[in-house]
């Protein structure tokens, strides 16, 4: 009899342990995996555009490896669709050394799931290129988790007692999707402004004030860019660039498109809190005089340049366009998107950016500093 209930206590106190136990999710979810990251991508029709473009790109192989372990960072279609690619066909056009240079840029040959990422920002892995990307997690509900500042989305949680999870596990690896693809280019960000004839006034403007060697460096850079149509609307041309007199202006007049030495995205600002009672964050430009601010999400989701002194008080002196909003201090909008009053978390999808190997470059709407506001 003893025995017995000796025996039944033991049975008890088994069934405690494992009831308080954590589950571990992500090894369920290995257990459950019944599949190849290639069988995965090929059997999820959100998928079928980058499964498609891992086939072309020869790629599919070594992604059906039982025994390989990846981490797969894939487009979804609708991310695809915002590049223009539409159908498996448009593939076709690509160079096929490009072609498997963008898919290899989007895997990373380890198995990284969503809790061995650490809390923090700007993560470094290297992907099948040999390429840096930078993976960010945060507490932040909106923005957990990013890669090269593009949001990761969640997915339903095996449990349910999670409300979401990240990271779809397979045989071979961890399959995360993205709604954007990433844009990690083999060039400095000097090479990139001057292989696209649409920043020329931006490039002549670094050369006028003596800021374009210093692109070609190491960095890290983080460049605001605004294309040439935003400068024409504001009457600067490159004819009006080439007469500037360097030493009528403060360097800022186009020193104030970049940071140095900063490798800044957009959804780092959700993980850098600003200093209390204020809703932007001020980075240091190459002209001392000024500093460059982002708007801090729920506030807005621009940038702009105001005075040194001004940032360091609640009123800010501008010398750019677009700062004082009704609704916060959006500065200006990246491009495709608007100034009014949306956070961070709510860009619409157009905001691109584009990760040099001696920084990032983004894309702006317009200018940054109006020439006028800042003569000596």
């Amino acid at each position: 009899m003893k025995k017995l209930q000796y025996s039944g206590w033991l049975l008890v106190l088994v069934l405690m342990v494992f009831s308080c136990k954590k589950p571990d999710f992500e090894a369920e979810q290995q257990a459950m995996a019944a599949g190849t990251i290639s069988d995965y991508l090929k059997n999820n029709f959100d998928f079928s555009l980058f499964a498609a473009a891992v086939n072309k790109a020869g790629l599919a192989d070594s992604l059906d490896k039982a025994g390989a372990a990846y981490t797969v960072l894939a487009p979804t279609n609708a991310a695809f669709n915002k590049d223009g690619v539409l159908t498996a066909a448009d593939f076709d056009k690509w160079p096929a050394d490009s072609l498997r240079y963008f898919v290899r840029t989007h895997i990373l040959p380890v198995r990284l799931f969503y809790s061995d990422i650490p809390l923090s920002s700007d993560n470094r892995y290297d992907n099948l290129n040999g390429a840096r990307l930078y993976i960010s997690r945060s507490s932040a509900y909106n923005a957990a988790l990013a890669v090269n500042g593009v949001i990761v989305q969640s997915q339903p949680s095996l449990s349910t007692s999670v409300a979401a999870t990240y990271g779809a596990t397979q045989l071979n690896g961890v399959v995360y999707p993205l709604g954007n693809t990433l844009k990690v280019l083999p060039q400095t960000v000097q090479e990139f402004l001057s292989s696209r004839p649409a920043f020329s006034h931006l490039v002549a403007g670094f050369k006028k004030f003596g800021y374009w060697d210093k692109l070609g460096t190491d960095g890290p850079f983080t460049v605001y860019a605004p294309m040439d149509s935003t400068f024409d609307r504001w009457g600067i041309t490159l004819d009006s660039i080439s007469r500037m007199d360097a030493n009528k202006y403060d360097p800022v007049v186009f020193g104030g498109y970049f940071l140095q030495p900063n490798h800044l995205f957009v959804l780092d600002i959700l993980q850098l809190p600003p200093p209390s009672g204020i809703n932007f964050l001020a980075f240091s430009l190459a002209d001392a005089k000024y500093k460059l601010v982002m708007g801090q999400q729920p506030f807005g989701l621009g940038v702009g340049v105001v005075t040194a002194a001004s940032a360091l008080t609640s009123t800010l002196v501008p010398v750019t366009p677009f700062w004082n909003q009704p609704y916060g201090n959006q500065g200006t909008p990246f491009l495709g998107e608007t100034t009014q009053g949306l956070g961070l978390n709510l860009l619409k999808g157009t905001y691109i950016n584009y990760t040099c190997s001696n920084g990032v470059v983004h894309m702006l709407g317009d200018i940054l500093v109006l020439p006028g506001k800042v003569i000596k």
